[in-house]
């Protein structure tokens, strides 16, 4: 059967199904074509938010090629597959490629589960890459109607050159299935749980800044720059770097949405979301370079200096995250630590900001109870890098947005470094 075939109506997604009702909660535009499948697996193991440990490292890690190749900061899916689990709280298991379709089909669990796959998305039919780009691509797999289907989930959004591809649940034939995969290499990963991820927010900044401070005291930023700008082939260059700048665009907004969730209100989510924004800017400007220069236009050169520029930037806010350095404070500011306080509890509930602002007692909001208040606390305590004294726990203070903001402000004066 031709791998053009078309799958059956869209599978029916019922409410209570973990991989479709994760597909719909995720904002997969902040998710590349490998994590966003891995990213609803975690989402369906342990729960909202879980995938956004995916963006708690803020990474510059080109590969420069041998010979004539451009540099990329796009890693292979092996290596991502790799460092992807222990974030997610999941075990992935990746098997040898197969080349064989009813090989794949073996591996499909019976009672239903996923196995996640990265395959070739030419052979995918519910992409706009089908039949015009080979390129890696991950897609959830799983038996269905008793074994005799199999259904492709499948989250990644993004607009291409040949459409728009959007989140999809889509059901074939076992038949259909084995031959879209057959011929072409597959790499299956078998999927079991493990416990969630709960690395400290400081250990994570920490480990940002180590690599930020390696990345300012060198010129990695301005090799990687010179190499697309110094193409003597400008459209392959503009083409190359359009990749570029929407992976790291789509990594940094990743990362604002890990520090929001971690730390909402916070010197380091509000510096986030305005690097994300930059990045969006910048990305944008490289696929009008790219239009340009397809039509015979040269290529504004501004772009290549604010590449160096902003990647810079990233290290500074890096270095400027993890602290100051022992023995030194952040002072906080009362009006940021109250936006904090109320962001943080707003998010747990998932309430308005508003809701929670207004409220002398958090006690009367819907949800707020003994769990979501020893989260509250937990996530401060994360956001802030500090550890609360146990005799500054009273119920009474942790019931209003005033004795949590009292709790910050008293505990991160006395600590030898916080945390924005």
């Amino acid at each position: 059967m031709s791998t053009s075939a078309k799958p059956s109506a869209p599978a029916p997604a019922t409410v209570t199904d973990p991989l479709t009702e994760a597909v719909r909660a995720i904002d997969t535009t902040a998710l590349d074509c490998i994590q966003v499948n891995a990213a609803v697996l975690a989402h369906a193991t342990h729960g909202p938010h879980a995938h956004l440990e995916l963006g708690g490292r803020l990474r510059f890690a080109p590969r420069f090629g041998e010979g004539r190749r451009l540099p990329t900061v796009e890693q292979t899916p092996a290596h991502q597959i790799a460092w992807m689990g222990g974030s997610l709280g999941l075990v992935l298991d990746a098997r040898r490629p197969l080349t064989e379709g009813r090989a794949l089909l073996d591996l499909l669990p019976e009672d239903g589960s996923p196995l996640y796959v990265v395959g070739d998305a030419w052979r995918m039919p519910w992409l706009p890459y089908h039949g015009h780009q080979h390129m890696d691509h991950s897609v959830l797999l799983r038996v269905a109607d008793g074994g005799t289907r199999v259904e492709a989930v499948d989250a990644y959004d993004n607009e291409t050159p040949y459409g728009r591809a959007e989140p999809v649940v889509c059901a074939y034939s076992r038949s259909q299935v084995a031959a879209l995969f057959d011929g072409s290499s597959v790499l299956p990963v078998t999927v079991r749980s493990a416990p969630p991820a709960h690395r400290p927010v400081s250990e994570t900044l920490a480990e940002n800044a180590r690599d930020a401070d390696l990345l300012l005291a060198g010129d990695t930023p301005a090799r990687y720059a010179a190499a697309f700008r110094d193409r003597p082939d400008q459209q392959e260059a503009c083409m190359a770097l359009l990749l570029e700048t929407w992976l790291l665009n789509r990594s940094r907004r990743l990362h604002a949405a890990w520090a929001a969730h971690h730390a909402p209100g916070s010197t380091l989510a509000h510096t986030a979301r305005d690097q994300a924004a930059a990045w969006d800017d910048l990305a944008g400007q490289c696929y009008l370079a790219a239009r340009r220069v397809q039509r015979g236009r040269p290529v504004p050169p501004q772009i290549y200096t604010s590449l160096v520029e902003l990647l810079r930037a990233d290290a500074r806010f890096a270095v400027q995250a993890a602290g100051t350095g022992p023995g030194e404070t952040m002072p906080q500011e009362p009006a940021e630590v109250r936006r904090t306080v109320v962001e943080t509890v707003a998010d747990i509930l998932g309430t308005a900001p508003e809701a929670v602002a207004a409220t002398d007692d958090l006690s009367r909001l819907d949800g707020y109870a003994s769990f979501q208040m020893v989260e509250t606390v937990e996530r401060l305590e994360d956001s802030y890098g500090v550890e609360f004294a146990p005799g500054d726990l009273e119920p009474a203070a942790l019931r209003r947005v005033d004795g949590l903001v009292d709790l910050v402000l008293r505990t991160t004066a006395g600590a030898e470094v916080a945390h924005p």
